[in-house]
């Protein structure tokens, strides 16, 4: 049902953008419902197969036709489903935390909790993109022109600096890391710190690594099924399993057990390939299984 590829940027754009993935679905029966949940780092989707419904989670809202080009800020909360059908085909760039900020100066604090229509954002500009990458003949050609494109732009981005390592730890070791040892790490005042980190990556750091350690719980419970979820909840960090579930239930509106079964759905595939290549979260650490 789901088959996906996945890509690391060149070098020299490792510090703006985590990886580029492909998914590409065909779903003749029943519509799929496919839970977004609380995502810490922002991302641009192209769209290059047939359209899907976006269902508000409050269900005043009609639901809403995909755009063929989505900005994606970070998600402090579950407030989509996607219901998905016929034959899908995405390209998407998944940022480190604040490498949408820095390749293309969109303000962090707007997009937090939002999607935008990808023309109304950034103009022509990304509209062109999507024609070329629909002229792409594979996923490897796609992500060599974006890795073109985006390192030409990165000669110009202020680069890396405190505030940018700050949010790639806190990333890639699953929230687990001291507010205060980092701001220190930066050179900064916390108040400093906080300042600096809401403008860079749109929210305030406790609660990025809050939704970073619960992304880095789901994935390695998906991983591992075996693992119960009270060792999951020891080996990420929580005071207690109550503790996780309260987490799950701000970013997921769901028990963990629920959100896992709802995502397996949706990745079987991948999560059966994951689980048979017996990688660890640390392994794979700069991609995770559900995005």
């Amino acid at each position: 049902m789901l088959h996906i590829r996945l890509a690391q940027p060149a070098p020299g754009l490792r510090q703006f953008v985590r990886y580029y993935t492909q998914r590409e679905i065909k779903i003749s029966g029943p519509p799929v419902i496919h839970p977004v949940t609380a995502r810490a780092v922002p991302m641009i989707e192209f769209d290059f197969g047939d359209s899907f419904d976006v269902l508000h989670r409050n269900r005043q809202y009609a639901p809403k036709k995909s755009w063929t080009v989505t900005v994606v800020g970070p998600q402090t909360h579950r407030r989509h489903d996607l219901q998905l059908r016929g034959a899908l085909e995405h390209f998407a760039i998944m940022f480190q935390p604040d490498g949408l900020m820095q390749l293309f100066s969109l303000p962090m604090c707007e997009l937090i909790d939002q999607d935008y229509e990808g023309h109304a954002v950034l103009g022509a500009f990304i509209s062109q993109i999507h024609q070329r990458l629909g002229e792409c003949n594979s996923f490897e050609e796609r992500a060599s022109f974006v890795d073109e494109l985006l390192l030409r732009r990165s000669l110009n981005s202020p680069g890396y600096d405190g505030i940018s390592a700050a949010a790639s730890r806190i990333l890639l070791g699953g929230g687990r890391f001291a507010i205060a040892t980092l701001a220190d790490s930066a050179g900064l005042s916390m108040r400093q710190f906080e300042r600096k980190f809401v403008e860079r990556v749109g929210m305030r750091p406790k609660l990025f690594a809050r939704i970073a350690r619960f992304e880095a719980a789901l994935d390695g419970k998906a991983r591992f099924s075996a693992k119960s979820w009270t060792e999951v909840a020891n080996q990420f960090g929580y005071y207690d399993q109550m503790h996780m579930v309260h987490d799950f239930g701000e970013f997921t509106g769901e028990t963990p057990t629920e959100t896992l079964n709802h995502l397996e759905a949706v990745f079987e595939d991948r999560l059966s390939a994951t689980r048979s290549a017996g990688l660890s979260p640390d392994d794979d650490a700069n991609s995770r299984v559900f995005f």
